[in-house]
């Protein structure tokens, strides 16, 4: 299965590498907005703690309102993967489709992620896995509450956990190069990666419609 998907996410990206390398830089940009914002350090502590803290709150309530970035580029990855028309307009179409919902389910995914993970790695790993799927889930089924799309995410996978992980796992190698070459290879790596992921929820929703049709 991983092999496949990654062969699918070649095929669907042939002619749109260097789109996607751009959508990429697009996320990458405006998601470090609020790190350009707040510097590292700061002169006079004791003198700017008021800025300080303002400064701190902008950035973190910029960080929240960019999160349908993020959300975007997964259902771009996921129009990519049905070899869809795609325009770099549909990053951004999580702000005007559901910009509260996508803040919130990405908010309780993380805080519920955080929360295994401080129990061990590994069980946050798994969770992490488990809830995978919830960004895709809201674009092929937005009228879902986000609760219920965790939900759905870990009905998903259920049974194809490891599978995800040995995915994630067999792109070890190109993260590693794209460390090597400073991060420009992440231009090329990160879509590729997220493609096939895409595929690989692809893959797993059609073994599940097909159990539904036989039963």
């Amino acid at each position: 299965m991983i092999s496949q998907c990654k062969r699918a996410a070649k095929q669907a990206l042939q002619g749109r590498w260097w789109f996607m390398v751009g959508a990429g830089l697009i996320l990458t940009m405006l998601n470090s907005i609020p790190s350009l914002i707040s510097p590292a350090t700061y002169v006079d502590e004791e003198s700017l703690t008021a800025l300080q803290q303002f400064i701190d709150f902008t950035t973190l309530i910029l960080s929240i309102l960019l999160i349908p970035l993020s959300v975007g580029w997964f259902w771009l990855t996921l129009e990519i993967t049905r070899n869809k028309n795609v325009e770099m307009a549909m990053l951004f179409e999580p702000f005007f489709k559901m910009f509260w919902k996508s803040i919130w389910v990405s908010i309780v995914i993380g805080f519920f992620t955080f929360l295994w993970t401080l129990l061990l790695i590994i069980p946050g790993i798994i969770k992490a896995i488990s809830y995978s799927f919830t960004l895709y889930i809201l674009k092929d089924r937005p009228e879902l509450p986000a609760i219920q799309a965790i939900t759905e995410s870990r009905k998903m996978i259920n049974g194809y956990k490891g599978k995800a992980f040995l995915l994630s796992l067999s792109f070890i190698g190109w993260f590693l190069l794209g460390i090597i070459t400073l991060g420009l290879g992440f231009l090329f790596i990160y879509p590729y990666y997220s493609v096939t992921y895409a595929q690989f929820y692809e893959e797993v929703k059609g073994k599940q419609n097909d159990i539904k049709v036989d039963e």
